[in-house]
This record gives structure tokens, sequence and C-alpha cells, in this order.
């Protein structure tokens, strides 16, 4: 009996190209650079949260959480992000936010980053607050999948 390995190997190579497209990002996403950053692993609320700021009353709402002053900020230009961790254990805790363009919107993901190695035993509160360009549709602010 004899194999005719022609075929298998087409069907093999269109399925492997198949899967290799799956993973490809929509053309329509593009990463987004952040334009400004503030952390602190203390002065956070003690609850988890987040919040967003497109206008001065919900900027200074994002300040007032971290018992803070707000810096300066076009609010014509610029939108904001803040993701608040809640009181942690230890010291170490900290957010990875990426932002990504996808058509008029922004859409920011944010993930909780656990202490790795040797930390402070401490009880604190991390906060993370980032601005960005503002964009021509929604601010879209969303944990990213783990």
């Amino acid at each position: 009996m004899r194999i005719e390995w022609r075929p298998a190997l087409a069907l093999a190579l269109l399925a492997a190209a198949s899967a290799a497209c799956a993973h490809v990002r929509p053309a329509a996403e593009a990463s987004v650079m952040k334009t400004q950053e503030w952390r602190g692993m203390r002065g956070g609320p003690q609850e988890p949260g987040t919040a967003t700021a497109t206008d001065a009353a919900s900027w200074n709402a994002v300040w007032r959480r971290v018992g803070q002053e707000p810096p300066p900020l076009d609010l014509e230009k610029f939108v904001g992000v803040a993701v608040y961790l809640g009181q942690r254990p230890t010291g170490g805790w900290h957010t990875d936010i990426a932002a990504q363009q996808r058509g008029d919107d922004l859409i920011v993901r944010w993930k909780i980053v656990k202490p790795m190695g040797f930390v402070t035993q401490v009880l604190t509160t991390p906060w993370d607050v980032q601005t960005f360009a503002r964009p021509k549709g929604k601010l879209i602010l969303e944990a990213a999948p783990e």
C-alpha cells in the first residue's frame, strides 16, 4: 500500500497558515503611548477601583482619592485614567497599563502585577494615574484578561 504524501502535506500547510492568521491583531488597533504617569504605594483608597478623567471635575476627583492636588493637565488635548489597587499586604504591587487605538476609540487595559522576590512587609494602597492623547471617540477602561 502506497501513501500519497503530497495531498497530506498541502492540507497540513493550509491548516498551519490558517492558524497563524487567526492570531494577527486587526489592522484597526494600534498601540498608543502614554504622555504622563504618576504612581504611589501609599495614599490610595482602601478599596480597589478605577476612574477615567475627561473633564476638570473628574480629573480633580481622581486626585482627591489619593489625597493630592491635581497636576495641571490640558483636558482639551488629554484624558486620564486611574487604577487603585486597594489595600495590599506588602510592597511590590503595581499595575501594567496599556492603551490601543481602535478606530476613533481609545481602549485602555490594565492588570495587577503581583510582587516578586523580597518585598517590604507593610500594608500598602498602590495607585497609578496615566494620561493619553484625547481620542476622537470614546475612552474605554477595562481589566486585561489574565
